[in-house]
């Protein structure tokens, strides 16, 4: 790695790790700092996102069940009928559906805090 104070002398500065740091030289004005009031943003919309699809999925698996099954148990109208037979047949599906988001999201969290806790490794 070519840095542009250290270009014409042939060598680097590395870390602990043994990783390229950028060389620093008092001769050599240093790139403004990121404005400290504008913050990365931590959370990942798209896994809130999800989050929030497989709530909503795992809430009309379990109300399509108990919605049916109540209404089963009350004699109803053939309309009634065919969405209790709607309702039965798409819940098993939205909970299945919700299991595997939720696992899949589950082991997505524990590769990040995996990531976060592990050293650095140095491939080279």
């Amino acid at each position: 790695m070519k840095d542009h104070v250290h270009e014409h002398i042939g060598f680097r500065e590395i870390d602990q790790h043994g990783n390229a740091v950028q060389a620093i030289s008092p001769h050599v004005p240093q790139p403004p700092e990121a404005d400290p009031a504008r913050r990365r943003l931590t959370v990942n919309p798209f896994i809130v996102a999800l989050w929030v699809l497989d709530a909503g999925l795992a809430w009309f698996g379990l109300w399509a069940f108990t919605t049916a099954a109540a209404t089963i148990m009350s004699p109803g109208s053939a309309e009634a009928a065919q969405v209790n037979y709607m309702l039965l047949s798409n819940a098993p599906y939205a909970l299945l559906a919700a299991a595997l988001i939720t696992g899949g999201l589950l082991f997505w969290h524990a590769m990040q805090w995996q990531k976060k806790r592990l050293p650095p490794t140095n491939d080279r």
